[in-house]
């Protein structure tokens, strides 16, 4: 049996995830809601050097700090995964579902476009690769997402070597571990 940690649980990194209309930080072995933690300096960094994230923070919520970094989080940071959202100096944002994608004005700026194996990732990309992670056959896959089978074929083809892909396990191994499952 394989047992994966969350980062935070035995390391000194932060996993910020939302849990129903929570967002709760994995940090030090134990997990907080977002307001039982006195600071988040790694989001007031964000905060301090995205100018335009920053003013459109302000417009939608004014001077309420605390509203302005859990929103942050929750956007950009809010997908439970294995990889650390703050590691040391790095940090790694992650997809969210979200259902005014396509029709936020913080698109893009708030949240920001997930890099998959390397390479930047589409919805519809996301969405391929979800379903050929299943138990389906092309045809009920091709029918799903409303393409012709030699479509799919087609995009499945092109999807697999842009993002390194050669087996339907190393797919749904990475979809899994990059929270894309």
């Amino acid at each position: 049996m394989t047992v994966r940690l969350y980062p935070g649980m035995l390391d000194t990194s932060k996993e910020y995830f939302n849990h129903g209309d929570h967002v709760l930080i994995i940090k030090n072995g134990s997990v907080k809601k977002f307001e039982d933690v006195d600071q988040h300096p790694e989001l007031n960094k964000i905060l301090d050097d995205e100018v335009e994230l920053n003013l459109l923070l302000d417009k939608w919520f004014g001077n309420n700090t605390v509203v302005k970094l859990r929103t942050l989080a929750r956007c950009r940071f809010g997908a439970l995964n294995f990889t650390p959202d703050f590691s040391n100096d790095s940090s790694s944002h992650d997809y969210c579902e979200c259902e005014y994608r396509g029709n936020c004005e913080g698109e893009n700026i708030i949240c920001k476009p997930v890099v998959f194996n390397g390479s930047e990732i589409s919805d519809q990309e996301i969405k391929l690769l979800q379903e050929l992670s299943t138990n389906e056959k092309n045809t009920a896959i091709a029918d799903n997402l409303g393409l012709p089978i030699g479509t799919l074929n087609v995009n499945k083809t092109k999807t697999y070597q842009k993002f390194g892909l050669i087996t339907k396990q190393q797919l749904t191994k990475d979809l899994f571990l990059e929270g894309l499952l």
